[in-house]
């Protein structure tokens, strides 16, 4: 860019002095038919030649921004090579290089990391994968949480649509690691009788000292050097302090070789007998994937739950909680009120970490599994039975209306059976008779009373003639009188008597006849039957179909009801708590109104986003999860607010996106304003007399050495000024935040030493064990940590006026140094201008000066930024480096507990714990308070001398556009001089083609929405897709950061 990022340069590089004349300025040349002449820029250089630019610098559509940076991109390729010939032989062309060259890296992604937490079951890892349009992606099980390292996702932009990178932690760490949980096996030297007992800390220990070391004992644990034996382990050593990486095609078989590697098993034992389990050395894992809600810069952080030992992966979670921009909270929403994470979340602690980072508007809240609800009782606690009575009466008349429909068809179902029955004896019978007649007509001299019918079975049996006679209405004489030929001729056979059978054929023919209308008559009934059931079915199904989607309107009104109260309670509950906890730090301190951040606490409510989801019933709805036997409760997909959630992802990310473009794209401007006056063949010294030219150049060289000065001097009052607020807001009441943590240190380190209460442990001390367990962690095991809560007291003292100090004073310092620097560039060009009016320069000499500092509102603009983003990093940083202090300070007070064995060893610790904190505490928390204030003076100090850097860089930049317009250079009488000069004015002929057609590239379609590799078309669906819905919800901007 045109003003340098960064500089190492201390003060005394730049103090003021008479400013030397930049070299290698050419003058006005002859025209030559071998050099195109360059073009003049009076008519354009008066700020009019970038207005496409300018107007798309104030659009807000990211995906519009980024586009015209891409362009700029290849528009800064395209200027770099055309000068890049004369590098050797011209300063200016060097330093615009590399002003190019810097400002080429700025267009990068920047990512915007959201940390997710919730307990185990809240179901975050289902979320993960319904949001990044996954099935199985995010480790998962049902059984057991798989998620115990922090997971970051992020976009892929590798060829492999899947891969993960798994750290794993340092040798030291394992060793710090397998000490302490050696310690926690072994009692006194042998193991611990809990070790079974996967609650406690001995059980724990023992699970994951099983998981890497399966083939060990506790015998082998309880050698002398059994630490250092175990860390050289071959299967262990070659993995800590290495990474490997997961890569695949298909996503299903890419979560199944992942899932193997972070899965903690039964946590007790490896993989396999005797194959080890490497979760418990897993520091991180990282996973890459192409999602939409990805592709705009979101990383998204599964931090594992609450509970973790592990120094290596806590401190991995500290780092991505600091640097977060948001913070989801995934609570189910059965218990997302009351649920013991969001209680925790929401407790003092936590809302005072939140002020301090500036956080108070990142907090998302997330209401899983909105499908897991009770109709009867969520109509009663929502008071729906009114408004759901008719619906309820209308499922009712369908139950009823399905069970007569289902009656009528199993009699129609077994009326066809009986008309089937019947139609399959006619048809035996008419092939008897047909037999009988072919038989007649084949011996014409054989009467019919010789011949005997042949049949395929034997009808016989009364009930079934009386069957038929039923369903037919009438009796069949014909087949009648060949039942009881039968019979008798059978009978007969038997007692050799003589049958009168039918005596002519022609009596033959009529019983077939009438066998032919009997069978037709049952086929017409039977088709009847088919026509009912088929239409009964359909009403059937109808019936059905209404009745779900009544039953689905009941359970949609029920959810999406629950829905609201829940929503409404969570930003209620969560603006109070923040009230809450002002009001009680404006009673404690007298002084605290000057030192709270100005706060609408119904904005806080209102704006706060919270979503009710169900990633389950989203995954069903696109066709996923088909093993799965539970039905879906939603007819739409918008109704699992998933979509809207997306939609929320790709929101966090543009205030960040539209700064950067915007800051990227003002500073090009400014780079392309100073290229433009450079390559200008305008000589407005022309009819100057020598004197005039002497006098200008000696005024321009003063108003340099001013502008120089007043520009340090503004970056200096800058920095003081951050220093004096420091001092008033936060550390001019150290000496009482000092005292207020000494007055409650005793009471606190006396509470540790109570009895359990069983019934209430947040008001009883603690078990010997895991007092002992506690110390051996440096004060730290999971949920408790004493280091914090000794500080407790003195940061609720300092919290206020940090919050105030880095979320306003600091914004708006910086704010007035933009609107001071830019004031004294005016000032400056004014002088300049009225000296140029002392000389004829003419009217376009003065309309191009006009236009010069145009672009330097914006490079002043983003240096503010800049400096704000590193106060806020430290703003970030620092507040947690109180706690560590007190940390060192009582690391003595641990060792010696946690080595105590034998008797009475409980009341050894608890005596060494409490005389050590009354000798140490006033020293303790004065030293956390002073390494705090020199962790930020020495920063102020080191982002003064930056500032300094950075101003001397855009200070060289002015100067030089001062004189390529005012001050034209000579090219020495040297050899080759002339042949230098028409190299020279070949490049610069060449850039000014480029410049002339530098802003077509910003016109038409680039200033229409559209969707770049920053923005698919998969992220406007999404937005699409919840755009209606986005006013249920408190979607908003990062407000880390805001456009300039």
């Amino acid at each position: 860019m045109a003003a340098s990022r960064s500089s190492d340069r201390s003060d005394k590089d730049i103090l003021p002095h008479k400013a030397p004349k930049p070299t290698s300025h050419t003058g006005p040349l002859r025209k030559m038919e071998s050099v195109p002449a360059t073009q003049p820029l009076s008519n354009v250089t008066d700020g009019a030649r970038f207005d496409q630019l300018h107007t798309l610098m104030r659009n807000t559509r990211p995906g519009t921004l980024e586009k015209g940076v891409a362009e700029g991109v290849k528009l800064l390729d395209r200027l770099r090579d055309s000068m890049m010939p004369r590098l050797a032989d011209d300063s200016d062309v060097k330093q615009f290089i590399q002003n190019i060259d810097s400002l080429k890296k700025g267009p990068t992604t920047t990512k915007t990391v959201v940390g997710v937490v919730g307990a185990t079951g809240a179901g975050k890892s289902s979320l993960l994968n319904a949001l990044l349009d996954e099935e199985r992606l995010v480790p998962t099980n049902c059984m057991r949480a798989c998620t115990a390292v922090a997971t970051s996702i992020e976009y892929n932009y590798d060829p492999i649509p899947y891969r993960a990178q798994i750290q794993y932690i340092q040798k030291e760490e394992w060793e710090r690691e397998l000490k302490t949980l050696s310690q926690d096996i072994l009692d006194d030297g042998h193991v611990s009788k809990e070790i079974n007992l996967l609650n406690t800390d001995a059980g724990i220990a023992w699970a994951k000292f099983k998981a890497v070391y399966p083939t060990k004992s506790s015998e082998d644990l309880a050698k002398p050097d059994s630490v250092q034996r175990l860390l050289t382990e071959k299967d262990v050593s070659q993995l800590l302090g290495e990474s490997c990486e997961v890569q695949d095609t298909q996503a299903n078989s890419f979560y199944q070789r992942l899932q193997a590697l972070v899965d903690s098993k039964d946590r007790s034992s490896g993989t396999k007998k005797g194959e080890p389990a490497y979760w418990p050395l897993i520091k991180m894992v990282k996973i890459f994937l192409r999602s939409p809600i990805l592709s705009t810069g979101l990383m998204l952080v599964d931090l594992p739950g609450v509970g973790d030992s592990n120094a290596a992966r806590v401190a991995v979670s500290d780092k991505y909680m600091r640097d977060a921009a948001g913070l989801w909270v995934v609570a189910p929403i059965n218990r997302a009120v009351d649920d013991k994470t969001a209680q925790s979340l929401l407790g003092q602690s936590f809302k005072r970490q939140l002020k301090m980072d500036g956080g108070v508007g990142s907090v998302t809240f997330i209401c899983s599994k909105t499908d897991d609800i009770s109709i009867t009782e969520a109509q009663e606690s929502l008071s729906l039975e009114e408004e759901l009575l008719p619906l309820h009466e209308r499922s009712e008349q369908l139950r009823l209306n399905r069970k007569a429909l289902n009656t009528e068809l199993l009699t129609l179902n077994e009326l066809k059976a009986n008309h089937n029955e019947v139609a399959n004896s006619l048809d035996d019978e008419m092939e008897a008779w047909q037999a009988l007649s072919l038989e007649v007509q084949a011996s014409p001299k054989t009467s019919a009373s010789e011949c005997e019918p042949t049949r395929k079975r034997k009808v016989t049996g009364l009930d079934q003639a009386q069957k038929r006679q039923r369903i037919s209405g009438s009796t069949n004489l014909g087949n009648e009188d060949l039942r009881t030929w039968s019979m008798k001729k059978e009978n007969a056979c038997e007692d050799h008597s003589v049958v009168n059978p039918p005596s002519t054929l022609e009596e033959i023919n009529t019983t077939i006849a009438e066998i032919m209308a009997k069978k037709k008559e049952a086929r017409r009934e039977i088709t009847g039957i088919n026509e009912r059931v088929k239409e009964l079915r359909k009403k059937l199904d109808a019936a059905a179909k209404e009745l779900q989607d009544t039953e689905a309107e009941v359970t949609s009104k029920c959810i999406s009801g629950r829905n609201a109260v829940v929503k409404g309670n969570i930003q209620a509950d969560y603006a109070l708590g923040i009230k809450q906890d002002d009001e009680v730090l404006a009673v404690e301190d007298e002084h605290y109104e000057s030192e709270i951040v100005s706060r609408d606490y119904d904005e806080v409510a209102r704006t706060l986003p919270v979503f009710c989801v169900s990633a389950n019933g989203y995954q069903r709805l696109k066709g996923r999860l088909r093993k799965d036997t539970f039905d879906s409760k939603f007819k739409h997909i918008e109704e699992t607010e998933i979509p809207m959630l997306q939609a929320h992802c790709i929101k966090l990310t543009e205030a960040r996106r539209i700064a950067d473009s915007q800051s990227f794209l003002g500073v090009m401007s400014q780079l392309l304003n100073s290229l433009a006056f450079w390559v200008s063949d305008d000589d407005f010294s022309h009819g100057m007399t020598k004197q005039q030219k002497e006098t200008q150049e000696i005024q321009l060289a003063s108003a340099m050495v001013q502008l120089r000065d007043n520009l340090l001097k503004t970056a200096k009052d800058t920095m003081a000024e951050v220093q004096q607020a420091l001092g008033k807001l936060v550390f001019h009441k150290n000496m009482s935040a000092v005292q207020a943590a000494i007055a409650e240190a005793d009471e606190t380190v006396s509470h540790w030493a109570k009895p359990v209460n069983k019934e209430d442990r947040a008001r009883g001390g603690y078990h010997w064990s895991t007092y002992q367990a506690i110390c051996r962690r440096d004060g730290v095991l999971r949920t408790d940590d004493w280091n914090n809560a000794l500080a407790e007291p003195m940061m609720k003292k300092i919290a206020p006026g940090w919050e105030k100090m880095f979320s306003q004073r600091v914004p708006s310092i910086l704010k007035r140094y933009s609107c001071r620097a830019f004031q004294v560039l005016n000032e400056c060009h004014d002088k300049i201008v009225r000296d140029a009016r002392a000389v004829p320069i003419g009217e376009a000499g003065l309309k191009m000066l006009q236009g010069l500092v145009r672009g330097y509102c914006t490079v002043f603009e983003t240096h503010a930024t800049d400096v704000q983003q590193s106060f806020k990093s430290a703003q970030r940083k620092f507040n947690r480096k109180f706690v560590p202090v007190i940390q060192e300070y009582l690391r003595p007070a641990y060792v010696a507990c946690a080595k105590e064995r034998g008797y009475k060893s409980f009341a050894r610790m608890k005596s060494t714990m409490e005389h050590h904190v009354e000798q140490t505490r006033l020293i303790c928390f004065q030293a956390s308070v002073n390494a705090v204030r020199n962790l930020l003076d020495k920063r102020i100090e080191k982002q003064e001398q930056a500032m300094v850097g950075r101003l001397d860089g855009i200070f060289q930049s002015v100067q030089r556009d001062y004189y390529a317009l005012l001050v034209r250079g000579k090219i020495n009488n040297i050899p080759g001089a002339e042949e230098l000069r028409q190299s020279r004015q070949r490049m610069r002929s060449e850039v000014m083609d480029i410049l002339n057609m530098s802003d077509n590239i910003f016109r038409g379609e680039i200033l229409t929405p559209m969707n770049t590799r920053m923005i698919t078309d998969d992220c406007v669906d999404v937005l699409k897709t919840a755009e209606t819905d986005s006013s249920d919800v408190g979607l908003h901007d990062d407000t880390s950061t805001s456009a300039t």
